[in-house]
């Protein structure tokens, strides 16, 4: 189950990042102002990226979701996608693809399977997640 379960996430993982590239790839940051998400740093004369509401008069819950927006840029994917990597890498070198049958107690090794469960079950909601990698 292990191998699938890596697997899976790597698919992930590949997904997110050809994604972030697409979008703007290594670089510059992006930040809310407002309604609107911008590139860092910021150039005012420069349209927004994404406008989450009306430029002047937009809800706080508009400049809300544009600040959640900003927090998702590209290269903070970029970082978060090598992050989940450096944890699988981790899990393959300790638990040898075997964590759940050398340590069926708990420990160290059920640990880092744990953790590789964990970083999966943010896909719960794709259609190839199994029910049996949850935490």
């Amino acid at each position: 189950m292990t191998a699938e379960l890596t697997a899976f996430l790597e698919a992930r993982l590949d997904e997110r990042e050809s994604a972030a590239v697409a979008a703007g790839g290594r670089g510059e940051g992006w930040q809310a102002l407002g309604t609107g998400v911008y590139s860092v740093p910021v150039d005012e004369d420069a349209p927004p990226l994404v406008t989450t509401g009306p430029e002047v008069g937009g809800t706080d819950e508009d400049a809300a979701r544009a600040e959640h927006v900003a927090l998702h840029d590209p290269t903070r994917v970029l970082r978060e996608v090598e992050a989940a990597r450096r944890v699988l890498r981790a899990h393959e070198q300790w638990c040898e693809g075997r964590c759940e049958a050398k340590h069926p107690e708990g420990g160290f090794d059920a640990a880092h399977y744990w953790s590789v469960k964990s970083l999966a079950a943010v896909y719960a909601d794709h259609p190839d997640h199994r029910e049996e990698w949850r935490p």
